[in-house]
């Protein structure tokens, strides 16, 4: 729950629905900017999840400054491991990269 109300904080209205729209943006920083808060939200929720599930958890801290390292493909990428992740326990998942179509029409002869 805490990293559902720490994303629907990002979003306009605090609408979680709207996740996907605020990483759908033509604004570069922007959307590099809500990427990268992503990441540390979800990151952050594994941790204080683990610590309550197991006290001798020991988090391994993540900044803003290693995430900044990463060129954008990097970037899009672990934010998609991190959705993924967080999918996995039945949380919010967010398209991050759009689902390219297959052609329908077969070629003619």
């Amino acid at each position: 729950m805490w990293a559902n109300i720490q994303l629907a904080k990002l979003c306009p209205g605090n609408d979680i629905g709207r996740l996907e729209e605020i990483m759908n943006t033509n604004d570069f920083v922007k959307q590099m900017d809500t990427a990268i808060n992503i990441i540390l939200i979800l990151k952050e929720s594994y941790d204080r999840r683990a610590k309550f599930e197991d006290k001798s958890y020991e988090a391994e801290p993540l900044t803003r400054t290693e995430l900044e390292m990463l060129n954008e493909e990097e970037l899009m990428e672990l934010l998609n491991k991190a959705f993924e992740t967080f999918g996995v326990d039945g949380e919010t998942t967010v398209e991050t990269e759009p689902v390219k179509k297959k052609n329908e029409t077969s070629p003619s002869n």
